[in-house]
């Protein structure tokens, strides 16, 4: 079973600046039975004073909906001195880790106990005219990696993202969007979860499957 699918978070933080968007209401819609707490800032400081495992825990069974002013980096390749990897944009719609509990993940514990939540950003239109502006002043092919800094597509199925960027990135001959995922939300014409079509000719999925020895 994908755990994924069965988010139920217990806590919504929700910025008050984006309380109103009608974006946040339909994710509030979801979750009726989640606490809702507005907040007047976007990094709130967490509410005990336990361990890190603790704020890994309670980070993934909180939420924030708010927004950024920066959804497209880049990230040069270096490594260090001696090791270099591919060049490539990170896209970040969603940021502070996913529902998962891999124990491999080095960024599990990465802001746990800065901010323990997982943040939806949801002013979209900005996120449309970075990635929009990055490809149409490159003169090479542009690869945006949304799954740097969190699964792809575990919550697709909350924020619809893929319905959005597919047919986006689908203008853009040059523009590459790389969709890393461990969550059953890739199938064949389905629902929400990403469809594999022919609008989907500048679109990598890399999908990873854990298998357990007993």
């Amino acid at each position: 079973m994908d755990t994924a699918k069965a988010f139920n978070p217990q806590t919504i933080l929700l910025w008050r600046k984006a309380a109103d968007h009608p974006e946040a209401q339909r994710i509030l819609g979801l979750f009726p039975k989640a606490e809702v707490r507005i907040v007047e800032r976007q990094r709130v400081t967490p509410e005990f004073n336990g361990s890190a495992g603790k704020a890994l825990v309670a980070g993934k069974r909180t939420i924030m909906i708010g927004q950024t002013s920066r959804f497209v980096g880049y990230f040069n390749g270096r490594l260090g001195p001696n090791v270099r990897c591919k060049s490539y944009y990170k896209l970040v719609p969603v940021s502070n880790g996913c529902p998962y509990y891999c124990t491999y993940c080095y960024l599990a514990f990465i802001y746990r106990k800065y901010a323990p939540f997982i943040k939806i950003n949801i002013n979209y239109d900005a996120m449309f005219k970075q990635i929009r502006r990055t490809v149409t002043t490159s003169d090479r092919i542009v690869s945006f990696n949304m799954g740097e800094m969190l699964d792809s597509l575990a919550l697709d199925h909350v924020t619809n993202l893929s319905t959005m960027l597919v047919p986006f990135f689908a203008n853009f001959p040059r523009g590459f969007l790389v969709l890393l995922t461990k969550s059953g939300n890739v199938v064949i014409n389905t629902g929400n979860a990403v469809s594999i079509n022919s609008s989907m000719k500048d679109i990598i999925i890399v999908v990873f499957y854990i298998i357990h020895f007993w």
